[in-house]
């Protein structure tokens, strides 16, 4: 009696399963095939461009800034997913397969360029809904052309607002953040050695 109150739930029998057939599914469909390779080749070119672009002297603020986005970009994703409004058929990992799509880290890096380039006022906010319509319009159809994206349930126009709020949401985290730092800062007075 008392190990079958402590006896593992179905639920999660069903999960190792079902990791079980996406780990196989990505040895043999995934990794090291053509898309596999590409989606590599794609993240790790944009983020050495990302670090050409990165003013060095806020290196700290914008870095905040990618850090917040990848969070924020991988909850959207793993609801996405979970709700099976889109999938991303190549993973370049086989385990939590939102860690490894191709807008967590492209996407983050590009609105934090945004953010470096506008990030005073309502130019910003411009940039971050044009930048938006790019996304939305332009590079998630050529996504799923490329077969690296898949609507299920949910349509590019949808995802306009959400990015756009998500920037601009941010940006006011990283605002805030870095006002309370100065606020909180603490002089030190200068050494008369």
């Amino acid at each position: 009696m008392f190990a079958k109150e402590f006896a593992v739930p179905k639920s999660v029998d069903i999960q190792r399963e079902l990791t079980d057939i996406h780990i196989q599914e990505w040895l043999r469909e995934d990794v090291f095939h053509f898309k596999w390779w590409f989606l590599i080749a794609f993240l790790v070119i944009l983020a050495l461009i990302w670090w050409m672009m990165l003013d060095k002297s806020r290196s700290m603020e914008i870095c905040l800034f990618v850090i917040l986005s990848v969070i924020v970009f991988m909850g959207i994703n793993e609801y996405g997913e979970e709700l099976t409004l889109w999938d991303y058929p190549t993973d370049l990992i086989p385990i939590f397969p939102p860690l490894s799509s191709v807008n967590l880290i492209s996407f983050p890096l590009i609105y934090s360029l945004v953010y470096q380039r506008f990030g005073k006022g309502k130019r910003f906010v411009y940039a971050v809904i044009i930048t938006s319509a790019a996304v939305c319009f332009l590079f998630e159809p050529l996504l799923t052309k490329g077969g690296f994206y898949y609507l299920i349930h949910w349509q590019y126009y949808f995802s306009f607002p959400i990015y756009t709020i998500v920037a601009i949401g941010i940006k006011a985290a990283v605002m805030k953040i870095y006002a309370i730092r100065e606020k909180n800062q603490i002089s030190v007075p200068a050494n008369r050695n």
